[in-house]
């Protein structure tokens, strides 16, 4: 850069000197060095070497002053092209050229200033992808992956690494995720689609198309429905359920007023033993809507906890009382087994009462005559573990994670008779997590089952 600029000025001044030199070579010819030719070739001579001298030595100055600033500019703008925010031009002249270097730092810190904001949007814009629940992911015109954020990797059971720059139908794998796709491509417009991935994934495609001057791609949201879907399955069935459970009462009750009415009324013994049987009916809805309405208090948060600390045995002995002569009726035995110095827990002892209740109660309901019912408790960490098990008909399998659902009753060919509202469990299972412990229940089909809640120790 410094000998371009050096000759584009040393260039004019040597040719003025040569000029300049010529003009003193006719001047001296005509005046002092007449009839003296040697004279004449050494002050020409002299004049022109001074000349070049002078002039290069000038345009040396003069190029050196202008070239400075422009080598300077030069070195940050390619420390700034390689990245090197750091790189700065600074400038003292007052003249065009220090105008010109501080436009150029001026141009560069706004530069900077861009760069650095668009970091942080990438950035910020990223942090929200990575923490969204739904899958983001985009693909260009041709349907090749750009973008996909956690949330659609998980759902799609795939990587980063393995979706970028794959097809989307290869990182979808599933033909109504690609149909929907193809359907947003072909028409250019939203596209929805609801699609049960498994039993356990169900999502819900937004497919949109999307066009930025010479850019065209489309982006697929992934909502994870799943929970909804089973929201609504459970509420289909607590509907169909709390049907079929009023239907029965209903039905008995309306065939014993018929039957009243149709002449029953003048038979005595007759008419009492008709409603005794409606006062039953009568009793089994009743008890439907006190349960029901226990529970929607209990899952409400309405009702409040009186927290003490219990014993386990004071514990299992009022349900115990209440239900032996039951168990005696249905043949059974009961056994309690508590180890020494049990820990006391910190509890609602009339809840917790309720939730062995439905336990044993169930245990004695599903346990065939000379079967038996063990009562037990454990210490373990910083919790009681309690468990009612019997030797009765047991659960199947494919039933073990539904029977804390509300009206959910097991195999109806099996437990035809048994009676029962359905609501026992998931009443004790809110109560239990109200005192922030854990119910489950194992279980074999003719086996017998065990049934487990935890409590936090006193």
């Amino acid at each position: 850069m410094g000998n371009r600029v050096y000759w584009r000025i040393a260039l004019p001044f040597l040719g003025l000197t040569l000029v300049m030199a010529l003009v003193s070579y006719l001047f001296l010819t005509r005046t002092s060095c007449m009839g003296d030719p040697g004279c004449v070739r050494r002050a020409a001579l002299a004049a022109a070497g001074l000349g070049v001298v002078g002039t290069l030595l000038a345009a040396w100055v003069v190029s050196e002053r202008l070239a400075r600033p422009v080598r300077d500019v030069t070195v940050v703008a390619r420390r700034a092209a390689a990245g090197d925010d750091s790189a700065r031009v600074l400038s003292d002249r007052e003249d065009e050229l220090g105008d010109l270097v501080r436009a150029f730092g001026d141009m560069t810190e706004r530069h900077r200033a861009q760069a650095a904001a668009l970091t942080q949007d990438k950035l910020r814009l990223a942090t929200v992808l990575d923490q969204m629940a739904d899958g983001v992911l985009i693909t260009d015109d041709d349907g090749h992956v750009e973008l996909i954020n956690p949330a659609a990797c998980r759902l799609l059971h795939t990587t980063t690494a393995a979706a970028l720059g794959r097809s989307f139908a290869a990182v979808a794998r599933h033909h109504a995720l690609i149909d929907l796709w193809q359907r947003c491509h072909e028409r250019g417009s939203e596209q929805v689609e609801a699609v049960e991935i498994s039993p356990k994934l169900f999502l819900q495609g937004v497919a949109t198309p999307f066009r930025r001057g010479e850019a065209a791609g489309i982006v697929v949201i992934f909502q994870d429905l799943t929970q909804v879907r089973r929201l609504q399955v459970m509420r289909r069935d607590f509907i169909s359920n709390l049907s079929h459970e009023l239907r029965s009462p209903l039905a008995g009750l309306r065939a014993l007023i018929e039957t009243l009415q149709e002449g029953a009324l003048d038979d005595p013994a007759a008419a009492e033993r008709f409603l005794g049987r409606a006062a039953g009916e009568v009793n089994t809805m009743s008890q439907m809507v006190e349960e029901l309405t226990e529970l929607s208090q209990i899952e409400s948060g309405q009702v409040r906890l009186r927290l003490a600390p219990v014993s386990v045995e004071a514990l299992l002995e009022g349900p115990l009382q209440r239900l032996w002569p039951e168990a005696e009726a249905a043949a059974l035995e009961i056994s309690v087994e508590l180890p020494p110095e049990l820990p006391p827990v910190l509890v609602d002892a009339d809840r917790i009462r309720q939730v062995i209740g439905n336990l044993l109660h169930n245990a004695i309901k599903f346990t065939p005559p000379g079967g038996h019912i063990t009562l037990s408790a454990a210490a373990e960490a910083d919790e009681v573990i309690i468990e009612v098990r019997d030797t009765g008909i047991g659960i199947a399998k494919a039933e073990l994670s539904r029977v804390f659902e509300r009206f959910y009753k097991s195999d109806r060919a099996r437990t035809r008779g048994r009676g029962g509202t359905g609501l026992g469990l998931a009443i004790a299972r809110h109560i239990v997590e109200a005192h922030g412990g854990r119910i489950w229940v194992k279980s074999k089909e003719g086996k017998g089952s065990g049934f487990f809640f935890s409590l936090p120790r006193a």
